[in-house]
């Protein structure tokens, strides 16, 4: 059996999202502040019985919520009508146990089964922060708050106070099993059981790493002498008879060195009975020591590291935070197996773990999350489902596709999006894109924009041209300009931009293209401009189907009098915008080079009559003509088609 939905109503920034749950590893992404850690919090509020805050509740239903509150004030509706209409806090589990076999124990699961059809194969279980509080509690805890002197009048400010103040008690925890098949049918369950089907363990990004802290609970030197107090039958074979050893031998130190102190301390205060106290008539001092040398195990017992050439031993602190980070969440995650091994029930244990490429080189992130799931095989055999936050182009490389879910946040509240889901509906591009996104970098998942271009002259120049274009006004008046945004700039060709389209736009991440009109005399022989008749820029040649309503397999030839005339509407589908070279100064280049030649002549030493043929790139390094147009002309112009497309990009709202 195995946890296969999430359903999140009403918590922070979702207001309702669903999440589908990958059997092994579930991959979150996105950009801030799009509710990956809130997932994580939910859970453990619900599994380990949490009270809800009212910073928990989201700020989209509460003005809903005070409008039913006010209603129920005046008396315009009831208390049961208050309950059924306000939004409440939830978590719906959907349970997958078609794979278990019929004969099977289906443990910590068997109350939430409640249809007897034997065909149903699925488990539905509600956890929801239902209002506890009666309606004569509800009405004297806010009167003040909408009545003075007996009059109604309403004070917001009072009323947010108060809610803040009496939220938690207010609402309680309520466990709920459904039928999937008739959800009229429910049943109310304790909180023990659905802790029992879910032992929840969360490793949080705020991770304590060092050795020497004040609170020092969750330090690595804590960690590793935890396995001093466990029950010896509980721990793994491999080192049982090492802990069984060690503690014999501290039992034996413990019980000689308070033998030892206990005599010599009793002589001291004998020696002392001198300076009057005690008299030889009263009871006698002594002292019996209890010094327990296992606490100072527990209490002093750090990581050191070795250097092999030296034989010496450093401190921990002496060691980076990326391998303290990994060392931890190994630790950890082997603590999370001996606790689920204890539990002999079978039942579905949730790992949460936030961040893991804190204080990690790429390297090392890469490498982690390839031998996570190897490494949780290893440490159980009981079947662990994974839940990972990560802002790492890295850690998203090694994952499938149809691990990964995309978090994006909308202005009606945060959605995840499988990314298997579009993998299936689009697999010919999807390939292509897992194989580019491999090869390279998937910052576009991390991103509020992203733009897409040829080479590595736009790969140089657009940064500079954004900065430039900023500088003199063309952003304005957008308050949150371009280069404050997170934009991913990609590096894809001409010739394959087109591919990614349908993905962006899946993601919903507004995405500009800029790439070169490419002009072709025939299909095979390159033309200036103005005596073109196609192109071979497969994007552009995507995208006048697309506007043409032509067929995407269609291999009729484009003409250049098309894409030229497109008008700036039609070079905009959805959140996708191109641009590509027009004409200035009655020239119009071919490629980006011959673009900025054309608005700089005087730098290139182009005296009148210019040409087309004058403008042609014939250097052999693209990235020398950018570094030496940044470099040795810093007042360079803009062209035009560059500047349109990325203030259209500017203008572009990220939530939708």
């Amino acid at each position: 059996m195995f946890l296969s939905k999430i359903t999140i109503n009403n918590f922070r920034l979702i207001v309702n999202a669903e999440l589908d749950v990958h059997r092994n590893i579930t991959l979150i992404v996105g950009r801030n502040n799009t509710a990956k850690t809130s997932c994580m919090s939910i859970l453990e509020k619900v599994v380990k019985n949490r009270v809800l805050s009212y910073d928990d509740y989201p700020l989209q239903r509460r003005k809903y919520a005070f409008i039913l509150l006010a209603q129920f004030m005046k008396k315009k509706i009831t208390y049961e009508q208050l309950c059924k209409r306000l939004p409440l806090t939830s978590i719906e589990f959907l349970i997958d146990y078609s794979l278990d076999d019929a004969e099977d124990n289906l443990g910590a699961l068997s109350p939430f089964i409640i249809d007897v059809d034997v065909d149903t194969t699925t488990a539905l279980v509600k956890a929801e922060y239902s209002l506890k509080m009666d309606e004569e509690s509800l009405r004297n805890c806010f009167h003040t708050c909408f009545y003075k002197d007996g009059t109604f009048a309403l004070d917001p400010q009072e009323t947010k106070e108060v809610c803040s103040a009496n939220f938690s008690k207010m609402f309680e925890l309520v466990i709920y099993a459904i039928n999937p098949k008739n959800k009229a049918d429910v049943q109310i369950k304790t909180q023990k059981e659905l802790a029992d089907l879910f032992p929840f363990y969360p490793i949080p990004a705020e991770r304590v790493l060092g050795e020497a802290t004040e609170q020092n609970y969750n330090s690595l030197g804590t960690l590793i002498s935890s396995y001093f107090s466990v029950d010896i039958k509980n721990l793994d074979p491999k080192i049982a008879a090492d802990v069984l050893k060690l503690r014999e031998t501290v039992e034996e130190a413990n019980k000689s060195i308070q033998r030892e102190s206990s005599n010599l301390l009793s002589s001291i205060v004998g020696k002392a009975i001198g300076f009057g106290y005690p008299n030889g008539e009263e009871l006698q001092l002594g002292v019996n020591t209890k010094l327990q040398i296992d606490n100072q195990i527990k209490d002093q017992t750090e990581l050191t590291y070795t250097a092999p050439l030296a034989g010496e031993a450093l401190p921990s602190s002496h060691n980076g935070l990326g391998y303290k980070n990994l060392i931890k969440m190994e630790f950890l995650l082997a603590d999370f197996s001996e606790k689920i091994k204890q539990n002999l029930t079978a039942c579905i244990p949730l790992l949460f773990i936030e961040e893991p490429e804190s204080h990690m080189h790429p390297q090392m992130q890469h490498t982690f999350a390839g031998y996570l799931q190897t490494f949780l095989s290893k440490i159980s055999d009981v079947h662990i489902q994974t839940f990972l936050t990560s802002h790492s182009a890295h850690i998203a490389n090694t994952m499938d596709f149809s691990n990964i879910r995309y978090a994006q946040k909308t202005k009606r509240g945060v959605v995840y999006k499988d990314l298997g889901t579009f993998g299936a509906e689009d697999s010919e591009n999807m390939d292509f894109i897992k194989k580019y996104l491999t090869l390279s970098r998937c910052d576009l998942f991390f991103a509020d924009k992203v733009i897409f271009v040829e080479g590595a002259s736009e790969r140089l120049l657009v940064p500079d041209m954004i900065e430039k274009c900023d500088k003199l006004g063309l952003f304005a008046p957008i308050t949150y300009k371009l280069p404050a945004q997170y934009y991913a700039l990609i590096e894809i060709g001409g010739a394959y931009a087109y591919k990614f389209i349908p993905f962006v736009r899946f993601l919903g991440i507004p995405c500009l293209i800029i790439t070169d009109i490419d002009a072709m005399k025939d299909g095979r022989t390159k033309s200036v401009v103005s005596k073109g008749k196609t192109t071979s820029n497969s994007t552009i040649k995507w995208w006048v189907r697309q506007v043409k309503g032509l067929p995407s397999a269609d291999k009729s030839k484009i003409k250049l009098e098309d894409i030229i005339n497109l008008t700036a509407d039609e070079k905009t589908i959805d959140k996708c915008h191109i641009e590509f070279q027009v004409a200035e100064n009655g020239l119009c280049g071919r490629s980006l080079e011959e673009a900025i030649k054309n608005v700089n002549r005087a730098f290139y030493g182009l005296a009148d009559p210019v040409t087309e043929k004058k403008l042609e790139f014939t250097e052999k390094s693209k990235t020398d003509f950018a570094l030496r147009l940044i470099c040795d002309y810093p007042d360079y112009s803009i062209p035009k088609y560059l500047k349109d497309g990325l203030i259209w990009l500017n203008k572009q709202k990220v939530l939708v």
